[in-house]
């Protein structure tokens, strides 16, 4: 997917990443995406979601004994 296209169906507590590169990029921040993204990689066209609620190691999924 293109940069546009993550940007604007993330989530707001999710990141927007490159398949390739190992760099989230969270929305939920005080700078905005566009500023913080540098312009060389927004003509990327592998860019997803990381939803962390679709992750098992995050704090929604784990519990005290």
């Amino acid at each position: 997917m293109t940069y546009e296209e993550a940007r604007d169906t993330c989530h707001v507590r999710s990141a927007i990443y490159r398949t390739s590169k190992l760099v989230l990029y969270w929305k939920n921040h005080t700078l905005s995406l566009d500023d913080r993204v540098p312009e060389n990689e927004k003509t990327a066209t592998d860019w997803s979601e990381h939803d962390p609620r679709d992750s098992d190691d995050t704090s929604l999924f784990m519990f005290n004994d």
